[in-house]
């Protein structure tokens, strides 16, 4: 019976939407029979999707971090052995490993070598503020080129991490994410109540989302004094620091909408996504507005504009900067009038890119490597 072996590198949080695809593929290819064992990192208050791997008889394995000095420096000394035996027990056909960011991986792709263990790997994000060292680049350049695949959730992560490389990645492949709409939805045009609503859908962290410089542009007198509200939807480890500088800045036009898992409840409602991000691999909040018929205004970052024309289904700004967004949200209000037209051509234009079922594609993707 062949062996998969599905490593996800995210230790930033407890679950993400990076987490989505090598969980659902390892829960649907354990339905078919197959041997499927993870590696994620130990969290006292953990996901109940990690629950739900093991309801499938995944064998999960977590990796916990080392408390006193003793275990810290045991754990330095022998760190290969403590986190990469696993590999030797489950003793796995093929290793999928999952990295939220291109240069997450802390050893797998070289513990798989050493090993001679067939590997591929995801990136679901890449981003300019960070360049590897020559050291790492060698590292990593290495890991990347000796995968079977290397999988990347959007054209433009892929480009950059060659650059940042210098090199080619010839086992390089696009993939895409699965989403929490379904496929054939078609929600009616909000009503307006005379105010227009935007939902910004994405884990509070404004490192990587850039919800301050949303905040930066609403606060200007322009933006107090349209009838238009953002709502903030999702969770995250700056929660409470949003939700100062939200009063600090006497932002009412703000409200938090907390994690919704009803991802077309938040549609039903709001006009427009507004994502400000500064990283990204390809969101799977402006997938999920568009395939809602919703059109997005988003910053040029990642894999974004390979989703997104300009001013024909949705709205971009330059950079992610406050008057780069402020100009983008101006061209969108000033075409405010148009807003569900330009929300159907998303619906249409969205559909040629996503297909309707991410992870058969990713599956089948995996089985031809096991043959």
């Amino acid at each position: 019976m062949q062996k998969i072996a599905f490593v996800s590198t995210n230790e930033g949080t407890s679950w993400s939407g990076s987490e989505e695809l090598w969980s659902q593929t390892a829960i649907k290819m354990a339905k078919q029979g197959l041997t499927i064992g993870a590696n994620v990192k130990g969290w006292k208050q953990e996901s109940k999707k990690i629950q739900e791997l093991e309801q499938f008889n995944c064998c999960v394995v977590r990796r916990w971090d080392q408390k006193n000095l003793i275990q810290k420096l045991v754990s330095k000394l022998y760190k290969r052995e403590f986190i990469f035996e696993w590999l030797d027990k489950i003793d796995p056909d093929l290793v999928v490993i999952s990295q939220g960011i291109n240069y997450e991986d802390k050893g797998w792709m070289e513990a798989c070598l050493i090993r001679n263990i067939p590997y591929v790997v995801i990136v679901h994000a890449a981003g300019e503020h960070f360049w590897p060292s020559d050291e790492l680049v060698a590292k990593a350049a290495k890991g990347y080129q000796s995968a079977e695949r290397c999988y990347f959730v959007s054209q433009k992560n892929l480009e950059l991490t060659v650059k940042q490389l210098a090199t080619e990645l010839d086992n390089a492949k696009i993939i895409r994410n699965p989403y929490k709409v379904s496929y054939d939805v078609a929600p009616s045009w909000p009503t307006d109540k005379g105010v227009l609503r935007l939902a910004c859908v994405a884990r509070l962290d404004p490192e990587s989302k850039g919800q301050d410089i949303l905040f930066e542009v609403l606060r200007s007198k322009k933006w107090k004094s349209r009838p238009i509200e953002v709502t903030l939807f999702g969770d995250g480890y700056q929660r409470n620091t949003l939700r100062r500088l939200k009063d600090l800045w006497s932002l009412d036009n703000v409200k938090f909408g907390g994690f919704v898992d009803n991802v077309e409840a938040i549609w039903a409602d709001h006009h427009a996504l507004i994502l400000p991000s500064r990283l990204e691999g390809l969101p799977l909040s402006i997938v999920e507005a568009m395939l809602c018929g919703r059109f997005c205004i988003v910053t040029d970052v990642a894999g974004n504009t390979e989703l997104i024309e300009d001013n024909i289904n949705g709205f971009v700004a330059m950079a992610p900067k406050t008057e780069c967004l402020d100009e983008a949200m101006e061209r969108a209000w000033q075409r405010r009038e148009s807003w569900r037209e330009i929300g159907k051509e998303a619906y249409v234009s969205v559909r040629k890119l996503i297909p309707r079922d991410p992870i058969h594609r990713f599956m089948s993707e995996i089985k031809l490597l096991l043959k």
